[in-house]
C-alpha cells in the first residue's frame, strides 16, 4: 500500500461545524421566507433570487462582516471587544424573531463547542456567552469555534454564507416549494453571490454593518401570528 499522508484536519473540523446534524437548532427557522412564501407564492427561480438578495444586502453585510470581526478579535484572545462584535451585530437585526433565531442557535452552539472542540480561550468566551442574558449570535460563536481551530478568515465568512444559503433552500424544500435536487442546483448557482459578498464582508468595518432586507424582517413578525407555522421564524 503506497504510504499516504493527510493533513489539514481543521478542514474536517469545518465539515462537522457545517454539517445539518449539528444539534443547534437551524432547521427550526426560514428566516421569514414561509412568511413571504405565504403571502406572495414565488416559482424556485424567484425564490433564489430572495435568497441571492439576503447574501448581497443582508447576511453578507451583517452576519458575514461580524463573523471576520470576531475570527480576528478571537484570534487576539481579546473577549472583551469580541462581546462588543456580538452587542454590534445584535443592533442590526431589525425585528425580535430575527434576533431570538441568531441567538437561541448561537447559544446551543455555545453549550456544545466546549464539548466536542475543548480549547481555553474558546471555552471562556462559551461560558460567558452562557452568563450574559442577551449573547450569543450564531456568526460570532461560530467564528470563534473556527478561529479557535485554525480555520481561516475567508472560509470562516464563505463558511457563514454558505450556511445561510443552504438553510434557506432548505427552508424552501420543507415548505414544498421546490424539490431537493433543484435546491442543489440554485445553491451551487448562488457560490458568485457568496463570494462576492465574502469578499466585501472581509473589508468592512463593524459599523458599516446594516441589514436591507425588510421584506423578510416584515415577514417574520406577520409569520408570528400564524398558528399554524412550520418554522420559529
Amino acid at each position: 500500500m503506497t504510504d499516504m499522508k493527510v493533513g489539514n484536519a481543521s478542514f474536517l473540523m469545518a465539515l462537522q461545524l457545517a454539517d445539518s446534524s449539528l444539534p443547534i437548532g437551524r432547521y427550526v427557522h426560514s428566516s421569514g421566507l414561509e412568511g413571504i412564501l405565504e403571502e406572495l407564492p414565488k416559482s424556485s427561480a424567484q425564490i433564489a433570487e430572495v435568497i441571492k438578495a439576503v447574501l448581497l444586502h443582508g447576511s453578507g453585510r451583517c452576519d458575514a462582516v461580524a463573523a471576520a470581526h470576531a475570527h480576528r478579535t478571537f484570534c487576539a484572545s481579546d473577549l472583551e471587544k469580541l462581546h462588543a462584535v456580538d452587542e454590534r451585530l445584535l443592533a442590526t437585526k431589525l425585528s425580535a424573531p430575527a434576533r431570538n433565531a441568531s441567538i437561541s442557535c448561537g447559544r446551543q452552539l455555545a453549550k456544545l463547542a466546549p464539548q466536542v472542540w475543548p480549547q481555553d480561550v474558546l471555552d471562556q468566551f462559551c461560558n460567558e456567552v452562557q452568563l450574559r442574558e442577551v449573547a450569543g449570535n450564531l456568526a460570532v460563536v461560530a467564528a470563534a469555534v473556527s478561529a479557535s481551530n485554525g480555520i481561516g478568515i475567508e472560509q470562516t465568512v464563505l463558511a457563514e454564507l454558505r450556511g445561510t444559503a443552504s438553510s434557506l433552500f432548505s427552508a424552501a424544500v420543507r415548505l414544498g416549494r421546490m424539490g431537493s435536487a433543484e435546491a442543489q442546483i440554485h445553491l451551487h448557482q448562488c457560490v458568485p453571490f457568496i463570494v462576492k459578498a465574502a469578499e466585501r464582508a472581509l473589508i468592512l468595518d463593524l459599523e458599516e454593518m446594516s441589514s436591507t432586507t425588510l421584506e423578510l424582517d416584515i415577514a417574520m413578525l406577520q409569520l408570528q401570528r400564524n398558528p399554524l407555522r412550520l418554522f420559529a421564524t
